[in-house]
């Protein structure tokens, strides 16, 4: 078991008060948390399956969350009062050993234990309170998936697209960093000529596409990369967008290629180099399923997106029309898959 899932509902007969929260972790590690309470008054505008997928229940509890926060401003207090009051249980508690309590219930699918951990560390915040539970055990794979999902999210919604067609950087190959949301760190923490670990998402020029297959034979289909490389950071760039940051990089790729990225701030990419061999050696079984799986993926994506602007630390900005913006946003969507995809099957 990679992680675990608790989803919880509670019902105080003598406050009038409904909760919804959950508890995600890594096996015997402390684990994340967070609840948010209305009057019962509101709970038939509650929409949120407790027993869907990890990825549909984290957007729908953090939609909900702000939904009844932005309209209702007292579920804010209420919410917060009940979020303190677990953290102070789970403190004196132990954080650890709750981790470690409900990985073992998760994973004995013991429904009676998980639902009196829970019930315990409510206890004390109202009488008479009904609880409901549901878990599931979460796959590194689904952690990925979510990660990426929200990432591309987040680039739509910066229209960071247009960065890319700087004069400086029009011609680089573009490549993003393997995301690590376990073990990996920001990339606030590399230094320049650190090794980074990498997949080349797309070679416009034809002449450094076909040296690029040359020098990585084992690393390239006929079209695209589709085995991790491995390079030296020569350059990092903070870059604002409408609303967080982003680093714009450069990778050494090798005989004076150079690879260009645009990664957000606060995503973890892989550091270890023992992760970064495991990664490549399995690959060798899925090679040809997973760039099978991309083609059917990417051939369903649209091919048109909104052209926004981009607020950044640079001075330098360049245009670009319509046709542009939609063909560099659909390589972005491409190698968004593309990476997805390399966690999906691995």
């Amino acid at each position: 078991m990679d992680f675990y899932l608790v989803t919880y509902r509670l019902k105080s007969r003598v406050t009038a008060e409904f909760g919804v929260g959950y508890f995600f972790g890594k096996s015997n590690d402390a684990p994340e948390y967070d609840v948010f309470v209305v009057p019962t008054r509101l709970l038939n505008q509650i929409v949120l399956d407790l027993n869907a997928d990890y990825s549909s229940f984290m957007k729908a509890f953090v939609q909900q969350k702000n939904k009844f926060f932005s309209q209702y401003p007292e579920t804010e207090d209420m919410s917060r009062e009940l979020l303190s009051h677990l953290r102070s249980t789970i403190n004196m508690r132990g954080p650890q050993l709750l981790g470690a309590e409900l990985t073992a219930a998760v994973r004995d699918n013991d429904e009676e234990l998980v639902r009196y951990i829970v019930q315990e560390l409510f206890k004390d915040w109202a009488p008479k309170i009904e609880v409901d539970v549901f878990f599931k055990q979460v796959s590194y794979e689904d952690i990925s998936a979510e990660s990426y999902m929200q990432l591309w999210e987040d680039f739509e919604a910066e229209g960071l697209g247009q960065l890319m067609t700087r004069p400086d950087l029009a011609d680089y190959p573009e490549v993003f960093p393997l995301v690590d949301p376990v073990l990996g760190k920001p990339l606030s923490e590399f230094d320049l000529g650190d090794t980074v670990f990498f997949l080349i998402l797309s070679v416009k020029d034809k002449e450094k596409l076909e040296k690029l297959k040359q020098m990585y034979p084992k690393h390239f289909s006929q079209t695209r990369g589709v085995v991790p490389l491995s390079g030296a950071l020569i350059g990092k760039e903070l870059v604002k967008g409408k609303k967080g940051e982003y680093y714009l990089i450069k990778v050494d790729l090798g005989e004076g290629l150079i690879g260009k990225g645009l990664v957000p701030k606060s995503i973890k990419v892989m550091a270890d180099y023992s992760r970064f061999q495991e990664k490549v050696s399995s690959m060798a079984n899925v090679q040809q399923n997973w760039e099978q799986k991309l083609n059917e993926m990417v051939s369903q994506q649209p091919s048109q997106a909104p052209k926004a602007e981009v607020k950044m630390t640079s001075p330098t900005k360049v245009g670009s029309g319509d046709f542009l913006m939609a063909f560099l946003i659909t390589l972005l969507i491409i190698g968004i898959l593309l990476i997805a995809s390399y966690f999906f099957l691995i």
